[in-house]
């Protein structure tokens, strides 16, 4: 019995003047939704467009990701334009964000602070990482150093 390993390759930088720390959490949303190859946005939308998404073939939401809290009105919008949204936040965002409506089409991951500043500490100009996921956990290494990171759903309140 052989074992199969996908290779692909992706490009992925950050946007002019995004801090390490957004670009960070929106490449782990990423990955969190690997396999079902979400677009990236290319450009800053300040909420007025998903961070990354899927499409069916007639151009609707099927799926709007955010890795910034969301107002009331942009949970609103991305709620009436996708079947599902799903925000990607840093654990200081997350307590801050807590009072977001529990709704069965929103769903929300955090990410530890520990985990995002040693990943920022890890990301360099032109490099490579390699990315395993088993279950709630992503595991990323450059060839020097391996990071595990854990998917916590939020808790609603």
């Amino acid at each position: 019995m052989h074992n199969l390993f996908q290779q692909q390759r992706h490009y992925i930088a950050p946007y002019q003047a995004e801090s390490a720390e957004h670009f960070a959490r929106r490449l782990l949303a990423y990955l969190t939704l690997y396999e079902l190859s979400p677009t990236l946005n290319q450009h800053p939308n300040a909420g007025k467009l998903p961070d990354l998404y899927l499409q069916d073939a007639q151009q609707h939401f099927t799926l709007w990701g955010a890795v910034d809290p969301l107002s009331d009105k942009s949970m609103r919008r991305a709620m009436h334009q996708a079947d599902q949204v799903i925000l990607f936040l840093s654990e200081h965002q997350a307590i801050k964000n807590s009072d977001w409506q529990n709704n069965a089409a929103t769903d929300c991951y955090k990410f530890s602070d520990a985990d995002l500043s040693h990943l920022i500490l890890m990301l360099k100009p032109h490099m490579q990482i390699s990315v395993w996921r088993e279950d709630d956990k992503l595991s990323l290494t450059d060839g020097t150093q391996l990071l595990d990171i854990q998917l916590q759903h939020c808790s609603h309140h």
